[in-house]
């Protein structure tokens, strides 16, 4: 995913900017003078309405400012590598040093979504955010951004494939998702379940005798139902959520 929008001009190092507002300012202005964004100011109101949601500061140290707009030629990622920290007015977090910084048209959304799901798991590993803030020119950057692209395959196997997730433990959700949104599901279902050991053992007379059978299981689970059309996809997932570990 990244090999296909990566551009050594969009990587910029220790750029001189004061505030948020500031580096908003030039990175709009940057994108725009390399042909990415077609009008500046519909694409900064864009950048500033998502940001006005909530704070895009989504791990310490890291932002990933993004909008999806009109005004947007074709997906780009800028990286802004601000080695000294820049206060993003973030009231969880401290100064941001890492910037993935987003534009997306509106029919590109899909691959949008794949990418940003992507950088946000690979921007959680602490190994990758250390070599990242050590390089000092664009094309180290470039480097070491196809070294974590390594585990992306082009092969594709294509037909209508019904895919299943239960998930047990509600804490690992978030992940779950991301990991699919990565690995190109975004069609899928949430179902709400329960144990059938737990109903069978406290609900129904008859198996009380089986409670042993519940020991350790959840009574309430989550289905996750998907159509996707390729087939390697379910081994993306499981190749993604193993990083996770």
């Amino acid at each position: 995913m990244w090999k296909k929008i990566l551009d050594k001009n969009l990587i910029i190092i220790d750029p001189e900017v004061k505030n948020k507002s500031d580096l908003f300012q030039n990175m709009v202005n940057h994108t725009y003078n390399n042909d990415y964004i077609v009008n500046r100011k519909d694409f900064l109101n864009a950048l500033n309405e998502r940001e006005g949601k909530a704070n895009t500061e989504l791990i310490e140290g890291v932002a990933f400012p993004h909008a999806r707009s009109s005004s947007v030629d074709r997906l780009f990622l800028s990286i802004i590598l601000i080695k000294q920290g820049l206060d993003y007015e973030s009231s969880e977090f401290g100064p941001v040093k890492i910037v993935f910084f987003f534009g997306c048209p509106e029919e590109q959304a899909k691959e949008y979504l794949r990418i940003l799901a992507k950088s946000s798991r690979v921007l959680k590993i602490k190994k990758f955010r250390e070599e990242l803030l050590n390089c000092t020119t664009p094309d180290e950057v470039l480097e070491l951004m196809e070294q974590y692209s390594e585990d992306e395959k082009e092969e594709t196997r294509e037909g209508k494939y019904l895919i299943i997730f239960t998930l047990f433990n509600s804490n690992l959700k978030q992940d779950v998702m991301s990991a699919m949104v990565e690995a190109g599901i975004t069609n899928a279902s949430i179902v709400k379940a329960s144990s059938l050991a737990k109903k069978l053992a406290y609900e129904m007379p008859v198996f009380a005798g089986l409670s042993y059978m519940a020991q350790g299981k959840s009574s309430r689970t989550e289905m996750i139902l998907g159509l996707v059309d390729d087939k390697s996809i379910p081994e993306k997932l499981a190749y993604i959520l193993k990083q996770n570990d």
